[in-house]
Parts: structure tokens; sequence; C-alpha cells
């Protein structure tokens, strides 16, 4: 009994409501103690992660429900739910808020939380030779060859241009014109969704992008193919169309660069973007809502326009560069028209809807003399359709613009979905030749300029 006794008092209870306890001699850690003791630890970690997931699990929920409600009474607001005027597009694609951020007005959209984003990173983890990256540099040269640039094909690029703009609200902007002939068109990508263009002399980039690696320095995404140009290599551009704030789409170095001083661009953003590029430096930026415009106005003879306008369009995606700051500002598309007619469409990054650029094209004109569209990031469909169009979808937007030149963008430079890094261009290419399109519509080289006649 003494023995028994003894015994009983080195038994230590774990606390548990089921009444399970851990004995042990006393001074020693049994196996059994240090579960119950991790157990104990884990609680308070479970508690702080579910009173973080309860109210963002309602935040999402009543944002879902918020831009399905919206839709439907925009829809119910139509007279002809098949009318392509341009006050039911307006009451149908024009941007919305709700509780202070952004949201899609489409039918196509599915909002993407954070528990799809991090499953999906996670997923990732897993996947061997992302992208099918080739080991080699040298096989990566020649699938992937890059060009010095020559900007304009021998055009001269010393004009002076000097211009001075306004901003026109929707219905201030005219409408389409009968078709003219227009000047050429000088490309040149550069990566991503980053363009060089020059047209009538005008020099236009399109989401800078002048850095090795998306999150800093050195750290994220590195790049997977060379730059054609560092940024001092590249003419100073006169106007910069940022598409939305995404770091693949907008970088540190070109703010820096083009931002301020002999070097500075006129910048065109998108609605609550301009206060982020001006505290790293911008001085000249507009702001633009969806079907705004920014009039340029040109000082001079020669090749410039008197003007021409930028019509800041909708696009299906989202924006943000943190957790915290999520569709804090909008994202567009971007349509650049000269005498009225369109001549350079920008689309950024999109998902694919079923009207909306038909609904462009009868606002704006038919036959763009060049859509830039993305083709790459597809991949998963489940998780990036929403966001990003596939090569498929980029051919339906070209028929649904009637565009004469497509070039495909946004592939190629880093690995950031799951296709085979060279997939959207030979996918794009394919369908183009099978829809008898291969000359007009097709995957550009890095750095190699192409004039658009």
């Amino acid at each position: 009994m003494r023995k028994l006794f003894r015994h009983i008092q080195n038994v230590h209870f774990c606390g548990n409501p089921f009444g399970r306890f851990c004995s042990s001699i006393r001074g020693a850690s049994t196996p059994r103690q240090e579960k119950c003791r991790n157990r104990r630890m884990g609680i308070p970690v479970a508690k702080a992660l579910l009173g973080l997931a309860t109210p963002y699990t309602a935040y999402a929920l009543y944002i879902s429900l918020q831009s399905n409600r919206e839709i439907t009474a925009r829809e119910n607001k139509l007279q002809d739910k098949e009318s392509m005027d341009f006050a039911d597009t307006l009451i149908k694609y024009s941007q919305l808020e709700i509780l202070g951020r952004f949201e899609n007005p489409f039918t196509e959209y599915r909002i993407q939380t954070v528990y799809e984003f991090f499953f999906n990173r996670l997923v990732e983890v897993f996947e061997r030779n992302r992208g099918g990256i080739p080991v080699q540099q040298s096989a990566m040269d020649d699938l992937m060859p890059v060009h010095k640039p020559s900007w304009t094909n021998g055009e001269n690029m010393e004009c002076e241009v000097k211009f001075s703009y306004e901003v026109l609200g929707p219905d201030q902007a005219p409408a389409q014109r009968q078709a003219q002939q227009l000047p050429p068109l000088h490309v040149t990508w550069l990566g991503q969704s980053c363009s060089y263009i020059v047209y009538r002399s005008v020099k236009i980039l399109t989401d800078p992008l002048m850095s090795d690696y998306l999150l800093h320095n050195k750290l994220g995404p590195k790049r997977i193919t060379k730059m054609p140009a560092q940024p001092e290599e590249v003419p100073v551009p006169d106007v910069i169309l940022v598409s939305h704030n995404h770091p693949d789409h907008l970088d540190e170095v070109s703010m820096k660069k083009w931002g301020s001083g002999s070097s500075a661009a006129l910048w065109i953003v998108p609605k609550g973007l301009g206060e982020y590029v001006e505290r790293h430096g911008v001085e000249r930026y507009v702001e633009l809502s969806w079907w705004e415009t920014c009039r340029l106005k040109f000082q001079g003879t020669g090749e410039l326009p008197s003007s021409l306008d930028v019509v800041c369009t909708p696009a299906m995606h989202w924006s943000g560069r943190t957790l915290f700051d999520a569709n804090r500002s909008l994202w567009a598309s971007f349509l650049i028209r000269d005498k009225d007619m369109p001549v350079l469409f920008h689309a950024g990054d999109t998902g694919y809807v079923a009207d909306l650029f038909l609904r462009i094209k009868e606002r704006f004109g038919a036959g763009v003399k060049l859509a830039l569209l993305p083709c790459g990031q597809y991949c998963p469909e489940w998780h990036q359709k929403p966001r990003h169009i596939s090569p498929s979808e980029v051919l339906m937007i070209m028929k649904d613009m009637e565009a004469k030149s497509v070039l495909g963008v946004h592939w190629g430079t880093f690995v950031l979905s799951g296709e085979y890094f060279r997939e959207p261009k030979e996918k794009l290419e394919i369908l183009a030749e099978f829809e008898g399109v291969r000359d007009n519509c097709y995957c550009p080289e890095l750095g190699k300029t192409i004039t658009i006649y």
C-alpha cells in the first residue's frame, strides 16, 4: 500500500475534459506529457487563426453577394439586354466599388480568396521543373532569342515632343469615324506586358518592367530571359501606360528612372494608383476611371499628330501589391485613338468577357491597328480563367474587336503559372494558323522591333 501511495503522488493530470492523465516519475518528461504540453500551446494559435478566418470569410462572402446583387441590378436597368448602345454599356460596365475597394462587374468573374491564393502557391511548391525551363543557358538562348532593339527600324526619333493634356468624361470623347489610312507603328516587346511603341514620333511605354526580380532587388520570381535593353538604353518615353499595380506590370526601377527630372514621362494610371506612383517619385501622372479619356494635345509640326486620345477601358482582373491593399486601386486596359480611329489596344491583364470587347469596338470603332494581348499565365484554368485569357481567347478578342494585328505578350519572362513557358506562343500561333490569321497574330521575339503598316 505504501508503494502504491507513492506512485499516486507522482501522477500529473493533463487537465483535459475527458479525465485522461499522464503519469511520470517526478523530474522526468514523457512523450505523453510533451504531447499534452504541445496541445495546450497550440490552442491559442488555433484560436487566433479562427479569429482571423471567421471575419475574413464573412467579408469575402459579403463581397461576393453584393457584387452579384449589383450585377443583377444593372442587368435589370437595361432596356434591351442585347443592346450595344453606349448608354447601356455605361450602366452595365462602369466601375464597381464595395466597402472602399474596387470589384468586377462581370458575370464571368469569380472572386479569389486568400484560401485559393495560398492553396495554389502550396501546389506550386510540389511541381517539378515548373515551367519546363532548360538547364543549359545555350538551350534557353536558342528557344528565346533576344535582340538589340532598333526602336523604329531606322525612322528618325529625334523629334522633340511637347504636349498638354486634358481629361474628358465618358460622353465627351467622340465616337468612331469612317476608317482612314493611318501611319505605320513601331513596337518592341521588352518582356511580360512591357512594350515600347513609337507612333508618329510619340514614344509610348506600356506596363514598365525593368527589373530582374519581381518583389525586391534579389527577391521574388526571377526573369528566365535576358532583358533586351537596360533602362539607360531605352529612349525616354513621352507617355507611360500602367494597366494595374501588380509587380510584373509596374516596378520601382521604372518609376525612379522616368518619374521626375528631364526623363519624366506622363504616367497614365487607373483610379487610385496615383498616390502610390507619386510616393515612388512620379511627378506627372493622370488617374483615369473606366471610359474616361486623356486627350494629348501636341505642339509642333511634321510627323506629330495634332492630338491623341488615350481611353481607359475596362478589364476583368484585380489589383494589389501586398495582402493588405487588394483592389484599393482600379485595373484597366487602354485604347489609343488618332483622328477618332483606334490605333493601339493595350489589354494589360484580363479575363474574357463575352460582350466587353464587342462594346469597346462598337463605341470606338473596329479595326484597331495593333492589339497587345496577354496570352500566358492561364494554368491551372480553374484558378486563372477569371483573371487571364488563354491563347484561344486571344483569338476571340481579335475577332470581337476586328483587330488588324495582334501580338501575344505576357509570357516567356517569368514562371508565374503551370504551363510550359513556350506553350502560350506555340498554342497561339497554331490556333492562328488554323484560323488563317497567322501573318497578323503571333508572339514577338524579345527586343525585335516590328513595324505594323
